[in-house]
């Protein structure tokens, strides 16, 4: 979990010896009785549908967060967060005062461990005093879910000290809680079930009403590379709440006359059209693109079933070009990567993941170009914006998990 900086080359092979490192320095002559892990999540298709109950593909990716874990005093939590070099003791009891042992407020990093320690305690589970290192090696507010990976983290680590088992939607849906309750930030679940339920080699289409999902494998031939832009983003102070309150704004005014609809995934776009004269500008437009980002997403599936990484990647190309024309959450800086990703040949489509705004690019480039499309990117981007990038290649994982 790096705040502003490039993901670094820690993976999820093994541990590690800095999360060790980490532990022994923020508990003396203590060792840890766990290690979990939870990778990060990039978004293929379907931007900001899972809040209506849409439709989405996924991959969970080879960088994430590690957690090292003992059970500590009972009611009390002990956090260190090495890549900040942070600490922070807090009392379960205490947690709806998000505040630390001492009365202080707690400082972001930390209400996401706390948020899922309050959400899992309202279904009804036993919360362990812990203590706890992580690290990791995903970059906040790059749209990769370094949040969703932390929490997920100290989910399955929770479950394992406290000797109970929860389903993996019901894990999910705890963090997704802790985000929207504790946190105040209107997310949906497709950050958390991915990073707990995705497969090796594989992408994950998730049903976010049903929860009903399919492993589906990425074609051989072709690679996921994250372009990141360096420019961040922050959920809470951005018009990322105001642009989820003009969708569901549309959904209040066509369900009072459609009894049937619930979310946006209840309405057509020829229903959203009939409706058009009776929302304003910004509602129209936010919720054409959810509705028709669902509808790519039926598209994508098929797409992937049958290998047709040509068709898939037209499909990122009108869902990132959607986001920013209607849903209005892109940026010049993602603009400009976007050109820069998808002028090289090799690129079959690119669009951006997480909440938008900044943050980076995701490119389906041929296997045998990655090295080539890396370098034309890089250049392409900093032509354009004077800016560097960062830039890796992104493999399938499994999803979050107690290791050791």
């Amino acid at each position: 979990m790096k705040p502003d900086t490039p993901a670094e080359s820690i993976t999820l092979n093994a541990p590690p010896r800095a999360l060790f490192d980490a532990f022994t320095a923020a508990f003396p002559g203590r060792a840890p009785e766990i290690i979990a892990r939870a990778p990060g999540r990039i978004n293929l298709l379907g931007g900001h549908v899972d809040i209506q109950d849409g439709l989405v593909i996924n991959i969970a990716i080879d960088r994430g967060i590690w957690l090292a874990a003992a059970r500590g005093q009972p009611g009390i939590v002990r956090l260190y967060a090495s890549d900040l070099g942070e600490s922070v003791t807090l009392r379960l009891a205490d947690l709806d005062t998000r505040a630390d042992a001492d009365g202080h407020d707690l400082p972001r990093w930390a209400r996401y461990p706390a948020g899922v320690a309050w959400a899992l305690a309202r279904f009804g589970v036993p919360i362990a005093g812990m203590d706890a290192a992580f690290l990791g090696s995903l970059a906040m507010r790059a749209g990769l879910s370094s949040s969703a990976a932390v929490e997920m983290a100290f989910a399955v680590a929770w479950q394992e000290l406290g000797g109970w088992a929860l389903p993996c939607s019901d894990l999910a849906q705890a963090g997704r809680e802790a985000e929207r309750s504790y946190m105040a930030i209107g997310t949906g679940i497709q950050d958390q079930f991915t990073v707990l339920c995705a497969r090796r080699g594989q992408t994950l289409w998730l049903d976010c009403r049903s929860l009903a999902h399919e492993a589906i494998p990425l074609p051989d031939g072709v690679r996921v590379v994250v372009c990141d832009t360096l420019t961040r983003r922050e959920l809470v102070s951005s018009s990322y709440n105001g642009r989820s309150a003009d969708c569901q704004a549309a959904v209040r005014i066509i369900a009072a006359e459609e009894p049937g609809v619930r979310m946006l995934r209840d309405v057509s776009a020829g229903l959203l059209d009939a409706f058009r004269p009776r929302l304003t500008d910004a509602q129209f437009r936010r919720s054409r693109h959810v509705v028709s980002e669902i509808a790519r997403v039926g598209e994508g599936r098929a797409a992937l079933a049958a290998g047709d990484l040509a068709a898939f990647g037209e499909l990122m190309n009108r869902s990132y070009w959607s986001a920013r024309d209607d849903y209005g959450s892109s940026s010049p800086a993602l603009d400009a990567m976007w050109q820069a990703a998808t002028g090289h040949p090799a690129c079959y489509g690119a669009r951006y993941t997480g909440g938008g705004e900044a943050g980076a690019v995701v490119a389906l480039v041929r296997a045998d170009a990655v090295a080539h499309f890396i370098a034309h990117t890089r250049a392409a981007y900093h032509a354009l914006t004077g800016r560097e990038g960062q830039f890796f290649t992104a493999h399938p994982v499994e999803g979050a998990a107690v290791i050791a």
